[in-house]
């Protein structure tokens, strides 16, 4: 395959556009930043390739993308993708419902690879080496570096070989009737994000009682504001420590313009007054409600219906469950059996 095309400009991939919309495959793939170097899910890069070309599309430049949308949504023309989970959810967020997909990463698992990364699945199926050292560069930041569309370039530009192979597999162990009803379900599920209420982490819950759970939930929602506005990451905008310190003691955030772990945005007065009026307002709102301040310990009758049900489960784990997933495992190999 030639040297991958840059495209930069809104004539050029209005050309990329038109030639796409005249294949019947093309494989796919996006690179982004995840909350990382700035607020949100950033769509940073796209990659296409087909038969013979291989297209660098930079959205930044490229200010209107919906004839890919259209062209990703037209179930005549295949889209070949490697672990698409995430290039889904770029594609939802831009309005787009992609059909047609064919998913090698959900492939090689029926199939039984061990390994089922890309780097390791070209290098056991088509004898392919390239180096994965750039995946967590960032994409933001421009401009892109020679080895950053090097290594974009080669996420895609050997999937439809790869999808080839694997059709040829799929097919021979009689698992293409399970692969399509996959992809039936890839094009059905919604991956549109869903509105969020709690910023609470598994161990927040396990530290805080459901007072302060409250209270700390209020002020990590401003949190995230502040970050939206300035398009940082949250943990680059006000460390956890300082938030998890002022439900404790208040008196922390009037220390505010000289604590460590604040963006220097909001390092300021103004912002420290917003943050204690969340903090009263979260506090007040907290006992209105009647918040317990100690995490409730269950009833005597609770434990005994907890200890029943772990013994039902233990029981249909051990004398169904796993009977059946050990058979599976003899017949269908390791990576097709589910976990419980």
């Amino acid at each position: 395959m030639s040297t991958p095309i840059f495209i930069q400009n809104q004539k050029s991939f209005e050309g990329v556009a038109e030639a796409l919309g005249k294949v019947d495959a093309f494989a796919i793939d996006t690179e982004f930043d995840n909350n990382h170097y700035a607020y949100g899910f950033t769509l940073c890069l796209i990659q296409i390739a087909t038969a013979d070309t291989c297209y660098l599309i930079d959205p930044f430049e490229v200010k209107d993308l919906s004839r890919l949308w259209l062209i990703l949504e037209n179930s005549a023309i295949e889209k070949v993708l490697h672990d698409c989970g995430e290039d889904m959810r770029l594609f939802y967020l831009h309005g787009c419902s992609p059909k047609n997909i064919f998913d090698t990463s959900i492939a090689t698992k029926l199939l039984g690879f061990e390994k089922i990364g890309l780097g390791s699945v070209l290098s056991e199926v088509l004898e392919i080496e390239f180096s994965k050292q750039k995946q967590q560069s960032n994409w933001l930041k421009r401009p892109l570096t020679s080895q950053q569309l090097e290594y974009a370039a080669n996420d895609v530009r050997h999937l439809l070989a790869l999808r080839d192979t694997l059709t040829l597999e799929l097919r021979s162990k009689n698992r293409w009737e399970w692969f399509m009803q996959s992809m039936a379900f890839l094009e059905h599920k919604n991956f549109a994000p869903k509105a969020k209420d709690s910023f609470l982490t598994t161990k927040d819950l396990k530290l805080f009682n459901p007072f302060e759970q409250y209270v700390l939930n209020e002020l990590y929602r401003f949190r995230d504001s502040q970050a939206q506005r300035i398009g940082k990451p949250v943990y680059q905008v006000i460390i956890e420590n300082i938030i998890h310190q002022a439900i404790q003691n208040a008196a922390i955030l009037d220390d505010w313009t000289n604590l460590k772990g604040i963006h220097y945005k909001l390092q300021n007065p103004a912002i420290a007054a917003q943050l204690k009026g969340v903090l009263e307002e979260a506090t007040q709102r907290a006992i209105e409600l009647n918040i317990p301040v100690k995490k409730p310990r269950p009833t005597p009758q609770q434990l005994k219906e907890m200890q029943l049900r772990a013994e039902r489960s233990n029981t249909l784990k051990n004398e169904i469950f796993l009977p059946i997933k050990r058979w599976l495992e003899e017949k269908y190999g390791i990576l097709l059996t589910p976990i419980y």
